[in-house]
């Protein structure tokens, strides 16, 4: 076995005996990977729970076997120390959110870089971002739809138009199956996609928007994933960034 070093973002983790974790990670070098960590709960572990708190940043070296679901870590370091994220009760509930939604929807087990970069970057911007950031979520979403391959065509719109949610594109006319967007939220959507992190402040919606359109795109995800059967954590979310 050889030592192999990389960052990585945790998604959950979960205890696996009376000392164990075992983490899910997506990492920049390897894709997502389980790992063991054994003795996390012993009094002087070098691995200490904390570090492993969902969508903590950290880098790691780790030892792997060909063909094993569980790796094993040697060494292991926090690579961004969070501000808020985890202290925020708001800030929280995007985070319970994130994980949630990306170990349901992240299964890569090759290196997505571009997609690392873009969640690393986006967690940066969530933790020192002071306000203003009840869009993320949404656009969270709707830009994780880009690496997942169902990135709506905005080249289609037009207003007035209806999303159509199978199809991923905007109709003149109602589509004739129920999965669809009215002419509000669809306008809605084509702005969400045109906006970027540090203009979402600009979008001003009410919270009757915010949450009818998180609901579709959590529908979205249901008709363009297999087995994605929807999220626990975003009725939580919708109270509490109200």
């Amino acid at each position: 076995m050889t030592p192999e070093k990389s960052r990585g973002i945790v998604l959950q983790h979960i205890r696996f005996s009376d000392t164990s974790l075992i983490v899910k990670i997506f990492t920049e070098e390897f894709g997502v990977r389980s790992y063991l960590i054994k003795g996390a709960y012993q009094k002087h572990s070098k691995f200490r729970p904390a570090i492993f708190l969902p969508m903590s940043i950290i880098e790691f070296v780790q030892t792997s076997k060909s063909g094993k679901e569980l790796h094993f870590m040697k060494e292991v370091s926090v690579n961004y120390h969070f501000h808020q994220l985890h202290q925020l009760v708001e800030k929280n509930a995007i985070v319970m959110f994130m994980s949630e939604l990306l170990s349901r929807t992240i299964q890569e087990e090759e290196p997505n870089v571009t997609l690392f970069r873009f969640l690393y970057n986006s967690l940066l911007w969530l933790d020192l971002r002071p306000t203003a950031y009840s869009d993320f979520p949404l656009y969270l979403m709707i830009e994780l739809s880009r690496y997942l391959g169902f990135y709506p065509k905005n080249s289609t719109f037009q207003p007035d138009y209806y999303f159509d949610l199978m199809a991923g594109i905007f109709k003149n006319n109602m589509p004739e199956h129920p999965y669809y967007l009215d002419k509000k939220l669809s306008a809605k959507l084509f702005q969400l996609s045109g906006t970027a992190l540090d203009t979402l402040s600009n979008l001003a919606w009410s919270n009757a928007d915010r949450r009818g359109l998180l609901q579709e795109l959590i529908n979205y995800y249901k008709l363009h994933i297999p087995g994605f059967q929807g999220l626990k954590s975003h009725e939580v979310l919708k109270t509490v960034l109200e």
